[in-house]
């Protein structure tokens, strides 16, 4: 069979582009791997969604990043009616800066965004962050933005799984397995890890951070990409823990003087696929270690993340919420893949391919639409978006 479109990555961006070429009546194939089985000894692709919670929301200091996230967040319902798969969790979202009015500080551009896409949010003084949230610690000039409505987190994991289904029963096809050449001009033909074949007329890369590895064999050509390494700590709390914390928001919460991170971020405590329910937290470190091989990604991936960022994450966790109980400590490597603009890329690279990737640390809840963006060019060979192309446009390394 030649398949009208093929995608390559099925991971959150990738499997939502399935989805939505498949509604078009489109005749599309995913092709990636699935979650690797032995995760230590893998020599294949990883990728960061393997995981339990990112957070959705629409208050963001930026304000496509904000109308990506409200739109992907308004199919969020139907999309798990529809697939029978849930994987929103509703808890609400704050947003903390220790003070507003600090140099840099884009507290207040991101209640105006949030004003200017109808978010449902409210503006909290110290006072009421400390009546309402009485086992965080805030600084004494703290001001949040309390988000409910649909903000709160994702499973990414149950995402892709949703999109999936939701791309199986419109008559969309998949393969677990890695491409590792395309080949023609027209209809492709994908070579893939096992030895298939697969041909179609058009091809949408969606690979994040692993896109060039596979674009600059095939067509001699790199994206300009920064791949971030950055570490993940997980503290599973006990069932009392469980409870007291069972109405904690996502966080996002700026830190002052940090010698490690200029904010952190965390998602509340849910359950793992080893039984474990975690208190997830990450950050933003002032200067990641990047990589760009394939055997950076192996060893990045099967390593724990970099003990001083963990060491600091911890810190600011216990900080955060200094009555803590924590039952014990893990920790996992996780990437971001940032473009030369902090969008995604999402454009025509050459005759009947495009790519539509670079999550840029933001994508997870944006993912839906992103998709639906790459979806809609692969379609019609064209852009049909609401929103400038040029936000988009792909950036070469020469």
């Amino acid at each position: 069979m030649i398949y009208d479109v093929a995608v390559v990555g099925i991971g959150m961006i990738g499997s939502a582009v399935l989805r939505h070429l498949s509604n078009a009546g489109v005749r599309a194939i995913g092709v990636g791997p699935d979650e690797p089985t032995k995760w230590a000894i893998h020599q294949g692709a990883f990728a960061s969604h393997f995981d339990q919670a990112r957070i959705t929301r629409i208050t963001d200091p930026d304000l496509i990043w904000g109308q990506l996230a409200q739109r992907s967040m308004a199919r969020y319902h139907d999309l798990e009616r529809y697939s029978g798969v849930s994987f929103h969790g509703a808890v609400g979202h704050l947003r903390v800066s220790p003070d507003p009015t600090e140099a840099g500080d884009n507290f207040y551009i991101t209640a105006q965004n949030g004003r200017e896409l109808s978010a449902q949010f409210v503006h909290l003084n110290q006072a009421e962050l400390r009546t309402r949230f009485p086992y965080l610690n805030f600084a004494p000039a703290a001001e949040g933005l309390y988000e409910v409505g649909g903000a709160g987190y994702v499973d990414p994991r149950k995402l892709v799984a949703a999109q999936q289904v939701g791309a199986f029963l419109r008559g969309g096809a998949m393969i677990y397995d890695e491409v590792q050449a395309i080949e023609g001009t027209g209809p492709f033909k994908l070579r893939t890890r096992t030895g298939k074949i697969v041909e179609a007329k058009r091809v949408v890369l969606s690979m994040d951070g692993y896109t060039n590895f596979l674009l600059q064999p095939s067509l001699g050509r790199s994206l300009q990409f920064v791949i971030k390494q950055h570490s993940v700590v997980l503290a599973e709390l006990d069932a009392a823990e469980q409870q007291r914390l069972a109405n904690c928001p996502s966080l996002i919460w700026r830190l002052q003087g940090h010698p490690t991170l200029k904010s952190f971020y965390s998602t509340p405590p849910v359950k793992y696929p080893d039984g474990k329910v975690c208190f997830k937290i990450g950050g933003s470190p002032f200067t990641p270690p990047t990589m760009s091989t394939p055997q950076a990604f192996l060893d990045w991936f099967h390593s724990p993340g970099h003990a001083d960022e963990i060491a600091a994450l911890r810190e600011v966790l216990l900080s955060a919420l200094p009555d803590l109980n924590v039952k014990s400590w893990g920790s996992k490597p996780c990437v971001n893949t940032y473009t030369a603009h902090e969008y995604p890329y999402v454009d025509r690279i050459a005759a009947g391919i495009y790519v539509c990737t670079g999550g840029c640390g933001s994508a997870a809840k944006s993912s839906d639409e992103i998709g639906y963006m790459g979806a809609l060019l692969a379609q019609h060979d064209e852009w049909r978006y609401d929103i400038p192309a040029h936000h988009f446009r792909a950036v070469y390394v020469n």
